[in-house]
């Protein structure tokens, strides 16, 4: 009798442990990207779609991770950035800064980088200069093809980081943990860039897909004529979401 009464007990004990220890993780599984401020891109990025290099019809064509039909933000003043290549590509990445609402300016000389296939990332050299608190940018990132330079663009700004965020973040060394941090105050680039910096390489691990699959959802056209786009972008971000876990 005293043993099944042990072994019930030591049973119900584990299965306490094991539920305890899920409650304690399931929030570093889950995004929290919710956008609460969602400025409309200008005519230079937010147009949806992108042809990619001449290919396989199911394959994904060059994807930037980050918002096209709205600014997104970053509290960086050297942010990294990260997009998808279905194949192995030299690619040519450069920061534009608006001088005013209509009219922009290369912020520095492009960047060439080679590229495999998946997730890539691009992170700014030291002697990029620094963005500037206040201002609004868009990263472009091109490849060349035959007959054709294909172009995918993205807005940002740069913002002040909240001091609550700040001393949230000086509460742990945990990269999830920071990552939904960033995510819950809206800093897109630094909750992906810490969700990359705990997945493979090339990949986006699981956190990492679960944001883009969250931003993804905020995607929409302001104009008919681009809704097929965005459509098929947002179809091509869930599916890299879903394979380059």
């Amino acid at each position: 009798m005293s043993q099944v009464f042990n072994k019930t007990i030591n049973t119900k004990l584990v299965t306490s442990c094991v539920v305890s220890l899920l409650l304690f993780f399931t929030p570093l599984a889950s995004a929290n990207f919710r956008p609460s401020d969602r400025q409309p891109a200008s005519d230079y990025t937010r147009s949806g779609g992108s042809r990619g290099c001449p290919s396989s019809n199911n394959q994904i064509p060059l994807t930037l991770l980050a918002p096209k039909t709205y600014i997104a933000y970053t509290a960086s003043t050297r942010p990294t950035f990260a997009g998808y290549v279905s194949s192995s590509q030299e690619i040519e990445f450069q920061i534009f800064e608006f001088v005013s609402n209509n009219t922009v300016t290369a912020f520095s000389n492009p960047i060439k980088q080679k590229t495999s296939p998946g997730i890539f990332q691009v992170s700014l050299p030291e002697n990029y200069p620094k963005l500037t608190v206040g201002k609004k940018y868009f990263w472009q990132v091109a490849i060349s093809c035959p007959g054709d330079d294909l172009v995918e663009r993205a807005e940002f700004m740069v913002v002040e980081i909240p001091s609550t965020i700040e001393n949230k973040l000086l509460t742990t060394d945990n990269g999830l943990q920071k990552s939904n941090t960033y995510a819950a105050a809206n800093l897109w680039y630094e909750a992906l860039a810490e969700a990359l910096n705990s997945a493979s390489p090339g990949k986006l691990g699981q956190i990492g897909s679960n944001l883009v699959q969250e931003f993804a959802k905020y995607e929409s056209a302001r104009a008919k004529e681009n809704e097929q786009l965005v459509k098929k972008r947002i179809g091509n971000l869930q599916r890299i979401a879903n394979e380059e876990k």
